[in-house]
């Protein structure tokens, strides 16, 4: 199996002096914190919203009604949707 490598150069003094004593915390060399960290970078960076699901929620939010429901409203939706879960 290849295991690809990388160099990271001209690391600010206070970054390096951070990331090493994060990796003594975490009992990972200084080579596993920067992986470490850089995978749940890229993670969450996966996880975030796409363009095209950001269209979607604001294509349902105009959708909606043109003006918010009043708290009367909500309730009598939300006693009309408990009347039928207690029917069944």
């Amino acid at each position: 199996m290849l295991v690809a490598s990388i160099v990271l150069k001209n690391i600010p003094d206070d970054l390096h002096a951070r990331l090493k004593r994060e990796a003594s915390a975490n009992f990972r060399s200084l080579n596993q914190e920067a992986l470490a960290r850089l995978l749940r970078s890229l993670d969450l960076d996966a996880s975030r919203v796409t363009k095209r699901d950001q269209k979607w929620v604001n294509e349902a939010l105009a959708s909606g009604p043109a003006t918010p429901l009043t708290r009367a409203q909500m309730d009598k939706v939300r006693n009309r949707v408990l009347s039928k879960s207690k029917k069944k």
